[in-house]
């Protein structure tokens, strides 16, 4: 039985076009990495609607059959953010804990 990771990434500060650009990087990093038979990650930019759309971050879903693999791949993930973070000069990031259902 599949099962899926989710971890929300807050990144404060930013407007809607410079959280595609991180989006964009995890996407293109994760073209050159690859990933194990088996597994889909979907990355996409997180917002909430209230009289306007205010983007929030950004979010990473991974699918698979072990929760070990999807943990390795989520920690990849994560080093990713802070890398890409650090590069952009972005000071203001949070992450939740990841949920695996």
């Amino acid at each position: 039985m599949s099962r899926i990771s989710r971890r929300e990434c807050l990144i404060t500060g930013l407007k809607s076009e410079e959280i595609d650009l991180v989006v964009n990087d995890l996407k293109a990093f994760l073209k050159e990495e690859g990933l194990p038979e088996g597994y889909a990650i979907n990355v996409y930019k997180d917002s909430v609607a209230c009289c306007g759309i205010f983007p929030l971050g950004i979010v990473v879903e991974i699918e698979g059959l072990e929760e070990q693999v999807i943990e390795y791949l989520d920690r990849r993930l994560y080093a990713k953010i802070i890398e890409i973070c650090e590069q952009r000069g972005i000071e203001h990031h949070k992450s939740e804990p990841i949920e695996i259902v």
